[in-house]
């Protein structure tokens, strides 16, 4: 699919910047003195063990449904997602326990000027890793490319930390080095739970938000011939939506009148949300929430009703149709021309008086 190509392509790119970005601010932390230079070298190799795992995600999660995936792989989109969060959040860590190891103690050097050039290098090249990311996001409406892309821009505000602690410490605030590298620690700490959370909700089965839902709820309803909607239920998968929805119909439509109905709802909310993937509509006559007492056995009334009447008009009844309810079951039936009107009565009082039966309709050719 040509949104997996040019998300494996933008993701391939933001390695590479990766790549050399943590060689450049490794070497510049060593050679010019500045730990917040090695705290964001850090933070770029996480962005590069992120562009691996995401690249990696993008590349199973296109694999097609198959017997032991029959929602498809997108699932691993979101195992991807929760591994960089923990890698984000770890780093987060180590770094702000360092960097307040070194406050504590009051072991700090002040940096060459050349590390701010490092810094600036580093702004530049994240912010346009973010924008060029998020363009690729957006044409594709796709959820890990965006959380990618994010991430970019928080790499973006932390080198703007740096860049601010290494000229504080250049003019007097010796420890605006530090106090940076700190600030990059919670930065990635928070970036790390935050992805984390959204991997968790989606791996618990979490459901859309709550404007999705609305926009789902509505279009439904909006559709000719529903007359009402329960149960509707959703999920996300790899960035994707599955659902399933109960929509009420006048109870006497025919079973193909219902099964369009249907089609024409999943139809009409496919269109909208693009990110939908599968909408599953079940048809029902009435409301059948969790409340609803269960239904009679349908094909045990039929074949009372059928016996019931032959015996009292010594007649088949050349169609029948039923129509179980809640409330009870009516029966329609469709006569042969020769069976008279006393028959008819007969035949109709002998199923009126069969358990579950409500009503009884008999059509005659006549």
């Amino acid at each position: 699919m040509d949104q997996d190509r040019a998300a494996r392509r933008i993701t391939l790119t933001g390695g590479f910047v990766n790549l050399v970005l943590t060689s450049i601010q490794a070497v510049g932390g060593v050679l010019f003195g500045s730990v917040a230079l090695l705290a964001d070298a850090l933070h770029s190799l996480t962005d590069l063990v992120s562009d691996i795992v995401v690249y990696m995600a993008v590349r199973l999660g296109a694999a097609e449904a198959d017997e032991n995936h029959p929602y498809g792989h997108r699932r691993f989109e979101t195992l991807a997602s929760l591994a960089v969060g923990v890698v984000i959040a770890v780093a987060g860590v180590m770094l702000i326990i360092e960097a307040a190891e070194r406050l504590q103690s009051q072991s700090w050097v002040s940096p060459e000027q050349p590390a701010l050039a490092v810094a600036a290098i580093t702004i530049v090249a994240k912010e346009g890793l973010f924008r060029a990311t998020m363009r690729v996001a957006n044409r594709y409406d796709h959820a890990l490319l965006r959380a990618n892309a994010v991430h970019h821009r928080t790499d973006a505000l932390s080198s703007i930390a740096v860049f601010i602690g290494l000229l504080a410490s250049m003019y007097g605030f010796s420890s605006g080095d530090l106090v940076a590298a700190l600030v990059v620690g919670l930065l990635l700490l928070r970036a790390g739970l935050r992805i984390m959370w959204e991997a968790g909700l989606e791996l618990s089965e979490a459901g859309v938000d709550s404007e999705t839902y609305t926009v789902m709820r509505e279009l439904i309803l909006e559709t000719g011939g529903v007359e009402d909607l329960h149960l509707l239920k959703t999920k996300t998968v790899g960035g994707r939506i599955f659902a399933e929805a109960h929509v009420q119909v006048h109870p006497k439509l025919s079973v193909t009148q219902g099964h369009e109905i249907a089609h024409r709802a999943v139809d009409r909310v496919m269109e909208a949300l693009p990110l939908l993937q599968d909408l599953t509509v079940h048809v029902d006559p009435e409301d059948d929430q969790e409340d609803a007492p269960a239904l009679p056995n349908g094909y045990e009334i039929e074949a009372a009703v059928r016996s019931a009447w032959k015996d009292a008009t010594g007649t088949n009844p050349i169609e029948l149709t039923l129509h179980l309810l809640v409330q009870g079951t009516t029966a329609v039936l469709v006569c042969s021309s020769e069976v008279n009107d006393e028959a008819i009565a007969s035949g109709r009082d002998a199923v009126m008086r069969l358990d579950h039966v409500e009503d009884v309709q008999v059509l005659s050719p006549r």
